[in-house]
Protein backbone atom coordinates (compact mmCIF):
# COMPACT_ATOMS: atom_id res chain seq x y z
CA UNK A 1 0.00 0.00 0.00
CA UNK A 2 3.11 2.03 0.04
CA UNK A 3 3.64 3.05 -3.23
CA UNK A 4 4.38 6.73 -3.71
CA UNK A 5 1.28 8.66 -5.29
CA UNK A 6 3.76 9.72 -6.96
CA UNK A 7 4.63 7.30 -9.09
CA UNK A 8 0.62 7.59 -9.82
CA UNK A 9 0.92 10.97 -11.13
CA UNK A 10 3.56 10.78 -13.80
CA UNK A 11 2.15 11.51 -17.36
CA UNK A 12 -0.50 13.89 -15.40
CA UNK A 13 -0.18 17.45 -16.06
CA UNK A 14 2.55 19.35 -14.08
CA UNK A 15 2.47 23.33 -14.77
CA UNK A 16 5.70 24.61 -12.83
CA UNK A 17 5.78 27.95 -12.70
CA UNK A 18 9.15 29.69 -12.48
CA UNK A 19 9.69 32.98 -10.38
CA UNK A 20 11.68 34.07 -7.52
CA UNK A 21 12.23 36.27 -5.18
CA UNK A 22 15.76 37.66 -4.24
CA UNK A 23 17.12 34.45 -6.03
CA UNK A 24 15.37 32.21 -3.66
CA UNK A 25 12.25 30.39 -4.10
CA UNK A 26 10.66 27.81 -1.95
CA UNK A 27 8.56 25.22 -4.31
CA UNK A 28 4.99 24.05 -3.30
CA UNK A 29 2.85 21.66 -5.01
CA UNK A 30 -0.96 22.37 -4.76
CA UNK A 31 -3.14 19.87 -6.42
CA UNK A 32 -6.39 20.96 -8.34
CA UNK A 33 -9.00 19.44 -10.76
CA UNK A 34 -8.23 21.26 -13.99
CA UNK A 35 -9.06 24.86 -14.97
CA UNK A 36 -13.01 25.73 -13.49
CA UNK A 37 -13.81 29.01 -12.64
CA UNK A 38 -13.84 27.96 -8.73
CA UNK A 39 -9.82 27.66 -9.67
CA UNK A 40 -9.46 31.31 -11.32
CA UNK A 41 -7.68 33.26 -8.15
CA UNK A 42 -5.17 29.92 -8.31
CA UNK A 43 -4.68 30.87 -11.90
CA UNK A 44 -4.49 35.14 -11.45
CA UNK A 45 -2.17 34.06 -8.17
CA UNK A 46 0.35 32.06 -10.76
CA UNK A 47 0.28 34.74 -13.74
CA UNK A 48 0.49 37.73 -11.49
CA UNK A 49 3.29 36.59 -9.52
CA UNK A 50 1.81 36.84 -6.30
CA UNK A 51 2.84 33.02 -5.42
CA UNK A 52 6.71 35.30 -6.55
CA UNK A 53 6.42 38.05 -4.12
CA UNK A 54 6.18 35.42 -1.30
CA UNK A 55 9.12 33.64 -2.42
CA UNK A 56 7.33 30.64 -3.82
CA UNK A 57 7.45 28.34 -6.58
CA UNK A 58 3.82 27.11 -7.16
CA UNK A 59 3.98 23.70 -8.72
CA UNK A 60 0.06 23.55 -10.02
CA UNK A 61 -0.93 19.45 -10.61
CA UNK A 62 -4.08 18.64 -12.38
CA UNK A 63 -5.50 15.59 -11.19
CA UNK A 64 -9.03 14.87 -11.87
CA UNK A 65 -9.39 11.97 -8.84
CA UNK A 66 -10.02 13.81 -5.61
CA UNK A 67 -9.66 10.57 -3.93
CA UNK A 68 -5.94 10.70 -5.63
CA UNK A 69 -5.49 14.12 -4.10
CA UNK A 70 -6.35 13.11 -1.10
CA UNK A 71 -4.26 9.95 -0.54
CA UNK A 72 -1.33 11.90 -2.17
CA UNK A 73 -2.19 14.48 0.03
CA UNK A 74 -1.86 12.24 3.15
CA UNK A 75 1.47 10.54 2.15
CA UNK A 76 2.89 14.18 1.67
CA UNK A 77 3.33 14.15 -1.75
CA UNK A 78 1.47 17.57 -2.22
CA UNK A 79 1.87 20.11 0.35
CA UNK A 80 -1.61 21.76 -0.46
CA UNK A 81 -4.83 20.40 -2.07
CA UNK A 82 -7.86 22.79 -3.41
CA UNK A 83 -11.26 20.69 -3.74
CA UNK A 84 -12.38 21.12 -0.49
CA UNK A 85 -15.23 18.66 -0.31
CA UNK A 86 -13.63 15.72 -0.42
CA UNK A 87 -11.11 17.11 1.97
CA UNK A 88 -14.01 18.40 4.28
CA UNK A 89 -15.78 15.13 4.17
CA UNK A 90 -12.45 13.73 4.89
CA UNK A 91 -11.76 16.07 7.61
CA UNK A 92 -15.47 14.83 9.06
CA UNK A 93 -14.44 10.74 8.89
CA UNK A 94 -11.17 11.71 10.80
CA UNK A 95 -8.43 11.52 8.69
CA UNK A 96 -5.97 14.38 9.51
CA UNK A 97 -6.77 16.94 7.21
CA UNK A 98 -7.60 20.48 7.96
CA UNK A 99 -9.46 23.24 6.16
CA UNK A 100 -7.23 26.43 6.80
CA UNK A 101 -8.63 28.90 4.08
CA UNK A 102 -12.08 29.36 1.60
CA UNK A 103 -11.71 30.43 -2.17
CA UNK A 104 -14.99 30.22 -3.50
CA UNK A 105 -18.22 30.81 -1.64
CA UNK A 106 -20.40 27.62 -3.58
CA UNK A 107 -20.13 24.59 -5.78
CA UNK A 108 -19.59 26.58 -9.24
CA UNK A 109 -22.03 23.84 -10.42
CA UNK A 110 -24.95 23.99 -12.75
CA UNK A 111 -27.57 21.35 -13.96
CA UNK A 112 -27.89 20.86 -17.78
CA UNK A 113 -30.81 18.42 -19.49
CA UNK A 114 -31.79 17.48 -23.11
CA UNK A 115 -34.20 20.50 -23.43
CA UNK A 116 -37.42 18.79 -23.70
CA UNK A 117 -37.08 18.62 -19.84
CA UNK A 118 -37.94 21.43 -18.42
CA UNK A 119 -38.09 21.52 -14.64
CA UNK A 120 -36.35 18.97 -11.77
CA UNK A 121 -39.01 17.11 -11.32
CA UNK A 122 -39.17 16.05 -14.66
CA UNK A 123 -36.06 14.62 -14.20
CA UNK A 124 -38.11 11.25 -12.79
CA UNK A 125 -37.32 8.12 -14.60
CA UNK A 126 -33.88 10.01 -15.92
CA UNK A 127 -30.61 8.94 -16.21
CA UNK A 128 -28.25 11.69 -14.58
CA UNK A 129 -24.90 11.97 -15.41
CA UNK A 130 -22.11 12.67 -12.04
CA UNK A 131 -18.33 12.39 -11.39
CA UNK A 132 -18.22 9.23 -9.00
CA UNK A 133 -20.80 7.83 -6.24
CA UNK A 134 -20.09 9.81 -3.15
CA UNK A 135 -18.46 12.96 -4.49
CA UNK A 136 -19.81 16.54 -4.53
CA UNK A 137 -21.50 16.50 -7.94
CA UNK A 138 -23.02 13.36 -6.66
CA UNK A 139 -24.10 15.15 -3.14
CA UNK A 140 -25.16 18.06 -5.47
CA UNK A 141 -27.67 16.50 -7.86
CA UNK A 142 -28.94 14.25 -4.56
CA UNK A 143 -29.41 17.11 -2.23
CA UNK A 144 -31.15 18.73 -5.82
CA UNK A 145 -33.97 15.97 -6.42
CA UNK A 146 -34.68 15.61 -2.50
CA UNK A 147 -35.22 19.12 -1.96
CA UNK A 148 -37.83 18.89 -5.25
CA UNK A 149 -39.46 15.90 -3.68
CA UNK A 150 -37.93 13.07 -6.11
CA UNK A 151 -35.87 9.99 -4.22
CA UNK A 152 -32.59 9.91 -5.55
CA UNK A 153 -32.14 6.30 -5.12
CA UNK A 154 -35.42 5.15 -6.73
CA UNK A 155 -36.48 7.65 -9.41
CA UNK A 156 -33.81 8.47 -10.89
CA UNK A 157 -30.77 6.35 -12.18
CA UNK A 158 -27.58 7.75 -11.31
CA UNK A 159 -24.23 7.06 -13.74
CA UNK A 160 -20.41 7.03 -12.53
CA UNK A 161 -19.03 8.90 -15.99
CA UNK A 162 -16.09 11.06 -15.28
CA UNK A 163 -15.30 14.66 -15.52
CA UNK A 164 -17.34 17.40 -16.94
CA UNK A 165 -16.10 17.06 -20.07
CA UNK A 166 -17.01 13.27 -20.50
CA UNK A 167 -20.15 13.76 -18.54
CA UNK A 168 -21.83 16.38 -21.47
CA UNK A 169 -20.29 13.81 -23.78
CA UNK A 170 -22.56 11.16 -22.17
CA UNK A 171 -25.90 13.74 -23.02
CA UNK A 172 -24.23 15.01 -26.27
CA UNK A 173 -24.49 10.73 -27.44
CA UNK A 174 -27.84 10.10 -25.64
CA UNK A 175 -26.34 8.22 -22.73
CA UNK A 176 -28.01 10.25 -20.11
CA UNK A 177 -30.73 12.85 -20.34
CA UNK A 178 -29.17 15.50 -17.80
CA UNK A 179 -25.97 15.61 -15.85
CA UNK A 180 -24.19 18.12 -13.61
CA UNK A 181 -21.07 20.55 -14.87
CA UNK A 182 -18.89 23.18 -13.58
CA UNK A 183 -19.82 26.64 -14.61
CA UNK A 184 -18.78 27.79 -17.47
CA UNK A 185 -20.36 24.42 -18.96
CA UNK A 186 -23.93 25.16 -19.26
CA UNK A 187 -22.52 28.29 -21.72
CA UNK A 188 -21.57 26.04 -23.77
CA UNK A 189 -24.57 23.52 -23.96
CA UNK A 190 -26.48 26.33 -24.52
CA UNK A 191 -24.76 26.76 -27.58
CA UNK A 192 -25.56 23.39 -28.29
CA UNK A 193 -28.87 23.63 -27.71
CA UNK A 194 -29.53 22.17 -24.24
CA UNK A 195 -30.99 23.66 -21.27
CA UNK A 196 -29.74 25.04 -18.33
CA UNK A 197 -32.19 23.40 -15.81
CA UNK A 198 -30.64 25.02 -12.85
CA UNK A 199 -28.13 27.76 -12.81
CA UNK A 200 -24.65 28.30 -10.40
CA UNK A 201 -27.18 30.62 -8.83
CA UNK A 202 -30.18 28.40 -7.84
CA UNK A 203 -27.94 25.36 -6.91
CA UNK A 204 -26.00 27.25 -4.92
CA UNK A 205 -28.80 28.52 -3.23
CA UNK A 206 -29.55 24.48 -1.91
CA UNK A 207 -26.41 23.47 -2.04
CA UNK A 208 -23.71 25.58 -0.23
CA UNK A 209 -20.52 23.84 -0.29
CA UNK A 210 -17.48 26.01 -1.13
CA UNK A 211 -15.84 24.01 -3.63
CA UNK A 212 -12.29 25.35 -3.87
CA UNK A 213 -10.20 26.13 -0.59
CA UNK A 214 -6.98 24.94 0.96
CA UNK A 215 -6.47 22.04 2.81
CA UNK A 216 -3.51 20.48 4.61
CA UNK A 217 -2.43 18.01 6.83
CA UNK A 218 -1.91 18.19 10.45
CA UNK A 219 1.79 17.22 9.62
CA UNK A 220 2.03 20.77 7.68
CA UNK A 221 0.71 22.63 9.79
CA UNK A 222 3.49 21.40 12.47
CA UNK A 223 6.10 21.39 9.97
CA UNK A 224 5.90 25.24 8.25
CA UNK A 225 2.90 27.27 9.52
CA UNK A 226 4.39 30.01 8.15
CA UNK A 227 4.50 28.73 4.74
CA UNK A 228 0.94 28.49 4.93
CA UNK A 229 0.61 31.65 5.68
CA UNK A 230 2.34 32.76 2.49
CA UNK A 231 0.32 30.69 0.55
CA UNK A 232 -2.64 32.01 1.86
CA UNK A 233 -1.50 36.06 1.06
CA UNK A 234 -0.56 35.01 -2.62
CA UNK A 235 -4.47 33.56 -2.99
CA UNK A 236 -5.94 36.42 -1.23
CA UNK A 237 -3.98 38.83 -3.16
CA UNK A 238 -5.14 37.07 -6.33
CA UNK A 239 -9.07 37.70 -4.97
CA UNK A 240 -8.53 41.30 -5.04
CA UNK A 241 -6.81 41.80 -8.29
CA UNK A 242 -10.45 39.84 -9.72
CA UNK A 243 -12.27 42.24 -7.62
CA UNK A 244 -10.56 45.58 -8.43
CA UNK A 245 -8.95 44.71 -12.16
CA UNK A 246 -12.18 43.45 -14.19
CA UNK A 247 -10.43 44.41 -17.26
CA UNK A 248 -7.70 42.00 -16.69
CA UNK A 249 -9.64 39.13 -14.99
CA UNK A 250 -11.99 38.89 -17.93
CA UNK A 251 -8.94 38.46 -20.26
CA UNK A 252 -8.00 35.66 -17.97
CA UNK A 253 -11.45 34.20 -18.08
CA UNK A 254 -11.64 34.36 -21.87
CA UNK A 255 -8.06 31.65 -22.22
CA UNK A 256 -8.56 30.28 -18.93
CA UNK A 257 -11.54 28.83 -19.70
CA UNK A 258 -11.80 29.43 -23.66
CA UNK A 259 -14.71 31.56 -23.85
CA UNK A 260 -15.40 34.44 -26.32
CA UNK A 261 -15.39 37.72 -24.85
CA UNK A 262 -19.20 38.55 -24.81
CA UNK A 263 -19.07 35.06 -22.27
CA UNK A 264 -16.20 36.35 -20.20
CA UNK A 265 -17.56 39.55 -19.33
CA UNK A 266 -20.96 37.62 -18.86
CA UNK A 267 -19.83 34.80 -16.13
CA UNK A 268 -17.44 37.45 -14.52
CA UNK A 269 -20.54 39.35 -13.63
CA UNK A 270 -21.74 36.54 -12.39
CA UNK A 271 -18.57 34.98 -10.38
CA UNK A 272 -16.77 38.25 -8.67
CA UNK A 273 -18.51 38.20 -5.73
CA UNK A 274 -18.66 34.60 -5.29
CA UNK A 275 -14.89 35.10 -4.25
CA UNK A 276 -14.43 35.62 -0.37
CA UNK A 277 -11.89 37.93 1.02
CA UNK A 278 -11.93 36.90 4.60
CA UNK A 279 -11.22 33.78 2.84
CA UNK A 280 -13.27 31.92 5.96
CA UNK A 281 -16.70 29.97 5.54
CA UNK A 282 -19.42 29.86 8.28
CA UNK A 283 -19.43 26.80 10.41
CA UNK A 284 -23.20 26.04 9.19
CA UNK A 285 -21.91 25.84 5.82
CA UNK A 286 -18.87 23.38 6.64
CA UNK A 287 -21.48 21.54 7.88
CA UNK A 288 -22.73 20.32 4.72
CA UNK A 289 -19.16 18.56 4.33
CA UNK A 290 -20.29 16.04 7.34
CA UNK A 291 -23.47 15.65 5.46
CA UNK A 292 -21.64 14.89 2.26
CA UNK A 293 -19.12 12.33 3.92
CA UNK A 294 -22.19 10.44 5.70
CA UNK A 295 -25.09 10.57 2.43
CA UNK A 296 -23.86 7.73 0.55
CA UNK A 297 -23.15 5.55 4.00
CA UNK A 298 -25.46 2.53 5.14
CA UNK A 299 -24.06 2.25 8.28
CA UNK A 300 -21.73 5.02 10.00
CA UNK A 301 -18.56 3.01 11.28
CA UNK A 302 -18.19 5.62 14.19
CA UNK A 303 -19.04 9.18 14.80
CA UNK A 304 -18.11 12.41 12.72
CA UNK A 305 -15.72 14.92 14.12
CA UNK A 306 -17.67 18.39 15.22
CA UNK A 307 -16.55 20.80 12.32
CA UNK A 308 -14.30 23.57 14.82
CA UNK A 309 -11.80 20.28 14.70
CA UNK A 310 -11.56 20.35 10.61
CA UNK A 311 -10.99 23.86 9.90
CA UNK A 312 -7.53 26.20 11.42
CA UNK A 313 -8.84 29.89 10.39
CA UNK A 314 -5.74 30.68 12.27
CA UNK A 315 -3.63 31.49 8.90
CA UNK A 316 -5.72 33.59 7.49
CA UNK A 317 -6.23 35.75 10.25
CA UNK A 318 -2.13 36.61 9.76
CA UNK A 319 -2.76 37.70 6.13
CA UNK A 320 -2.30 41.15 5.49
Amino acid sequence: MKARIGLLILGWLFLAVAGTRQGHSEEVALAWTGETWTSLTIKVAVDKGFFDREGLKAKLITIRSTELILKALLLGELDYATPLPSMGAAAFRGLPVKIVGVLVKGTGYAIISKPEIKSVRELAGSKIAISSFGAASDFAAYTLLSKHGLDPNKDVIMLNVGGTASRFAALVGGAVDATVVSSPFEYKAEKQGFRTLVSVQELAGIVRLPNAGIAVTQTKIRANPEQIVRVLRALRAATLFVQREPKQTISILESFLKLDPTAAERFYQMYKDQFPLEMKAPDEVLDEFKAMAGFRLRIKEKPFADVVSIRDWSFVEKVK
